[in-house]
């Protein structure tokens, strides 16, 4: 009967639903439970009302519920899935316990269930304190909730047993250095190290963070995550000549990625090429609120008179009353009238700092 899941293989086998055959095993008497059921006001169940969920028989091993669960995943019935994951829970010998939980709490991660999603993480963690992916869960999560200062902890413990793993003695999370110093291979759990990188940008450490972005992908290049935060924090510390680069690979890799748009318009509107950026933005929302968006964003910058122009078109190509736009325009000219106008220009300047109302964690770790 299979307890554990081997070290090297720990990592992945925790971070997919991956076939059941995994988690089978042979059957105990005392994982035979008279009443196996469970209490269905249960804390980590919040999905549709479980008489309709199954009419199987109650399953004799928590090997059988995991595999029910996981085939009700892959058939798109996650409110199936809890259910089956919660009745593996229900069971005496406590076998696979931390797996139930893991994917408890990834589907509440997937349903933006954050608090129920760090309940279930946490105590597949209580379980197997040594699973890397089980403290990048979740720190992952502590981090979509903003508990910036607990994602931290668990994602640097995430990522220093992952050094550990690789036998990385230069590694030091105390020096300045430590981002240059990380080693990822294709075990390494990349959501920590993205995380990580996260938590960088949101300190203003921009190179730390696109060191760590550089790392993931070296491992895949083609890493969704690691690309659109990469265009990010490059634009994020003025090199638009680099976030083109970044952002314009990711929205082609991507092109339903609606970050990578956004963030190439971003880094569009910062070197004040307003026609690119409409362009980019256009790909993700309506004509009327990609012009709002530019006007705003150059009003932000200082550019009024550029800003008047956007905010006007955007107000024209509206279909109805657009009070957002009539607010940002009026915003804009009692601007103009206090500070001289920015003339419209499609030099690039590096230097331009900008707001913005996009958050770093508004994002997919």
């Amino acid at each position: 009967m299979m307890r554990s899941i081997p070290a090297t293989k720990k990592i992945t086998a925790t971070s997919l639903f991956a076939l059941s055959l995994l988690l089978t095993g042979c059957a105990s008497s005392e994982d035979s439970a008279k009443d196996n059921s469970i209490d269905f006001e249960h804390e980590l169940y919040n999905g549709k009302p479980t008489l309709s969920l199954s009419n199987e028989f109650p399953p004799e091993t928590p090997q059988e519920a995991i595999v029910r669960g996981d085939r009700a995943y892959l058939a798109n019935d996650s409110d199936l899935a809890l259910y089956e994951y919660i009745r593996a829970l229900g069971f005496p010998s406590q076998e696979n316990a931390d797996q139930a939980y893991y994917k408890i709490g990834y589907i509440h991660q997937q349903r933006k269930n954050y608090d129920l999603a760090k309940l279930a993480y946490s105590r597949a963690a209580l379980i197997d304190k040594e699973n890397i992916q089980y403290a990048a869960s979740i720190g992952i999560v502590e981090l979509k909730m903003g508990e910036q200062d607990n994602a931290r902890k668990q994602l640097l413990r995430a990522v220093s047993m992952d050094q550990v793993r690789q036998g990385n003695k230069t590694y030091d999370p105390d020096k300045d250095t430590f981002a240059r110093d990380l080693t990822v291979d294709e075990l390494s759990p990349l959501n920590a190290y993205i995380g990580l990188g996260i938590l960088a940008d949101l300190d203003a450490r921009h190179s730390d963070a696109q060191q760590i972005y550089q790392a993931c992908l070296r491992v895949d290049g083609k890493s969704q995550k690691a690309l659109t935060n990469l265009g990010y924090s490059y634009y994020l510390s003025g090199n638009l000549r680099q976030a083109e680069v970044i952002n314009r690979r990711a929205s082609t890799l991507y092109p339903d990625n609606q970050r990578a748009w956004s963030n190439l318009g971003l880094t569009y509107i910062k070197a004040k090429r307003y026609d690119d950026a409409n362009d980019a933005f256009s790909r993700i929302m309506p004509q009327e609120k990609a012009l709002n968006d530019i006007g705003y964003f150059a009003m932000l910058a200082g550019d009024y008179e550029a800003a008047i122009n956007y905010l006007e078109q955007a107000i024209n190509a509206s279909p109805t009353y657009y009070a957002k736009a009539y607010q940002n325009l009026k915003r804009a000219k009692k601007l103009q009238i206090s500070a001289p106008p920015v003339k419209l220009t499609n030099k690039r300047d590096a230097e331009q700092t900008q707001a913005t109302v996009y958050t770093i964690t508004d994002t997919d770790h």
